[in-house]
């Protein structure tokens, strides 16, 4: 049995040890599945962005109800504005098969006082229009929810995105919502 066990022994070492190396790879690169991912987009440049491999994790919005952006006016049905203070840069991608739907968006978003810093077209699985949400710009995407509609929800910023400023990905659905206005 001690013949045996010694001549086991080193198998046994390279084996906890290829174990050991494959445990902390998996810890220190954690769930980072895409590496196509150019350096400029990971630094925060948005035009030519390609996607995350996944659609990141749905998170719920915050409980707290989104600042009034406008006090109420006697006419229901006029358009929302946000508070020129809330409003932050944003960054638009288009991920429909629509040429030149990011450019409409910007217009859109410019008209309706905000700064569009970037536009790019965007291969993605995104399953409705979001914006995503640097740390400490909630306010400014409650903001900007509650003026475009549209945009229907908002979630954490993730990689690649920019995150000096809020993201916007269209998909169809804004499409949708845009042309039945």
């Amino acid at each position: 049995m001690g013949d045996r066990l010694q001549r086991l022994w080193p198998s046994l070492v390279a084996l906890v040890g290829t174990v050991a190396v494959v445990l902390a790879l998996l810890w220190y690169f954690g769930d980072d599945t895409d590496d196509s991912t150019p350096d400029d987009v990971a630094a925060g440049d948005v035009s030519g962005a390609e996607p995350p491999a996944t659609e990141p994790p749905a998170t719920e919005p915050p409980a707290t109800e989104p600042p009034a952006t406008e006090p109420p006016s006697a006419d229901p049905t006029g358009p929302v504005t946000a508070d020129p203070e809330a409003r932050e840069p944003l960054g638009v991608l288009n991920q429909t098969d629509e040429p030149g739907l990011e450019e409409q968006a910007r217009e859109r978003f410019e008209e309706g006082g905000w700064e569009v810093a970037a536009v790019s077209e965007f291969t993605g699985n995104v399953p409705e229009t979001t914006v995503y949400v640097p740390e400490g710009m909630e306010e400014a995407a409650d903001a900007l929810m509650a003026q475009f509609p549209e945009i229907g929800r908002s979630m954490p910023n993730v990689e690649p995105f920019n995150d000096t400023r809020l993201v916007v990905v269209l998909v169809d659905d804004y499409l949708d919502e845009v042309e039945s206005e």
